[in-house]
């Protein structure tokens, strides 16, 4: 992203400043001019821009959004339908078609859904071999982020990267239900070492976001029997609530477990972040945190070249 356009997350911030602070023009005119710009987040952004008009009282603009993101094949979680900032539409049958359609689709996307597994081999790979478990963020799929790992490839590792049966939206998942998360990850592990001869004190497993937080708590309960975890802008129930953070230490961390954190100092959960590292490395678990200066809720720039030496970190115990 350009200077004038961050990460998504930072610019959906401002876009609710805005809206609660009543500004839903100017709000809707800014997400209005972002949208090419973010163009995985179009979803998103058409909602809210519909959200916008209907608090102007655009009923006809507010419609008219809405149905183009259907024609786009996007839909909507029920949440979406049902936010207050709709609440003037509800009542309209152009709306409740509109839902139904969209209600329609979701439907037809969960009954299909089904965790998937995508695995790269290095190209001149070695027996054992070293493996990653890339788990990607929330409302993200498990092609979207592999850019930022594949570069282990060169490195000989094998790269896997796991995708969430849980649908929150066309190409987008979540690992919100924790127990089907651990469940879908276990047999994932389980199918890697059938098929694959994994190098013993190397699994390690990353993540983005909420896939970030997914993976420090397995490794931490040994759900996954991870050598290590690198995390990258770790978010979600158990890093945002300071009092969840001893659920992660309920129970003393495997032995030999280590760690990477990569955060931007401005990420919302950079306190929270930096307060769970100190108590990781406290309960004995060795820990690389590298924050970033001026970064949002993102990967960092070059964080490609950077994977080969934090792996090696939390493999070289």
């Amino acid at each position: 992203m350009s200077e004038a356009y961050p990460d998504f997350g930072t610019f959906y911030r401002e876009l609710t400043r805005l809206h609660s602070a009543g500004r839903y023009r100017e709000a809707m005119e800014r997400a209005a001019a972002a949208q090419p710009h973010y163009p995985d987040d179009e979803a998103i952004l058409l909602h809210f821009r519909a959200s916008m008009a209907a608090r102007l009282h655009n009923t006809a603009l507010a419609l008219h959004l809405l149905r183009e993101a259907l024609d786009a094949g996007y839909w909507y979680a029920p949440v979406f339908w049902e936010s207050p900032e709709l609440a003037a539409l509800r009542g309209l049958d152009e709306f409740k078609a509109l839902r139904v359609d969209s209600d329609r689709r979701r439907a037809s996307a969960l009954a299909a859904a089904r965790p998937e597994l995508f695995v790269h081999l290095p190209e001149q790979a070695r027996e054992p071999l070293p493996v990653l478990l890339a788990l990607h963020g929330n409302l993200h799929d498990g092609q979207r982020e592999l850019a930022h790992w594949l570069g282990l490839l060169r490195q000989g590792w094998l790269v896997a990267s796991a995708q969430s049966s849980q649908v929150a939206g066309p190409n987008r998942y979540i690992w919100d239900d924790r127990r089907q998360a651990e469940r879908e990850l276990q047999a994932h592990y389980n199918a890697l070492r059938d098929e694959y001869p994994l190098e013993a004190g190397h699994f390690v497993v990353g993540g983005f976001s909420m896939g970030a937080e997914t993976a420090i708590a397995l490794a931490l309960r040994g759900v996954l029997p991870a050598d290590g975890f690198i995390a990258v802008a770790p978010s979600g129930p158990l890093i945002r609530e300071l009092d969840e953070h001893g659920e992660l230490l309920a129970a003393p961390p495997p032995d030999g477990l280590r760690g990477a954190i990569v955060i931007g100092s401005h990420d919302p959960m950079v306190g929270n972040v930096t307060g769970l590292a100190d108590r990781l490395e406290a309960a004995g678990v060795p820990l690389r945190l590298l924050i970033y200066d001026g970064l949002g809720h993102d990967y960092p720039p070059g964080f490609a070249q950077r994977l080969p030496e934090l792996i090696e970190f939390v493999v070289s115990g």
